[in-house]
C-alpha cells in the first residue's frame, strides 16, 4: 500500500487500520522500492487537516530514517497545522512538554506533538 491510498482505504475502514496497514507494508518493502510508497501525494478532501499533516510528516521521517528522498510534496506549507496538535489531546502543560521533548522533528515542523513512538509498530 502507498501512502497516496491511505485516504481512500480510510473511507473503508478507518485512518488509524490504514495507517498501519501501510506501516506495515513499507516496513516489510525492500530498500529499493521504499521510496515508492512515499512518492505520491495522498488525494486531498477525505481526511481531517490533522491527518494529512501527519502523513506528510510520516513520509518526512520515513524518507530521512532510510535515506530516502523527501517527497516533495510532503514539504508543502499545506501541511502544516495553524496551531499545535497534541497526542490523547493532552491539555496538561507537562503532558504538552513531554511531548514537545519527545516528537521528532518531522512532526514538530508541521505543530504536530505526538511523541517519540508515533511510526512505531508492535
Amino acid at each position: 500500500m502507498k501512502i497516496s491510498e491511505v485516504p481512500n482505504v480510510s473511507k473503508e475502514f478507518d485512518y488509524i487500520f490504514a495507517v498501519c496497514t501501510f506501516l506495515d507494508e513499507f516496513y516489510e518493502t525492500e530498500h529499493d522500492e521504499k521510496s515508492l510508497l512515499l512518492y505520491d501525494e495522498p488525494e486531498n478532501g477525505i481526511l481531517e487537516p490533522k491527518q494529512y499533516c501527519n502523513l506528510a510528516a510520516a513520509a518526512h521521517k520515513l524518507a530521512n530514517d532510510y535515506n530516502l528522498p523527501v517527497p516533495a510534496w510532503a514539504m508543502q506549507a499545506k501541511y502544516k497545522m495553524p496551531y499545535p496538535v497534541y497526542a490523547f489531546n493532552a491539555d496538561d502543560k507537562d503532558d504538552q512538554d513531554l511531548l514537545k521533548i519527545t516528537t521528532p522533528n518531522e512532526y514538530k515542523i508541521r505543530n504536530l506533538y505526538l511523541g517519540a513512538n508515533i511510526l512505531k509498530r508492535v
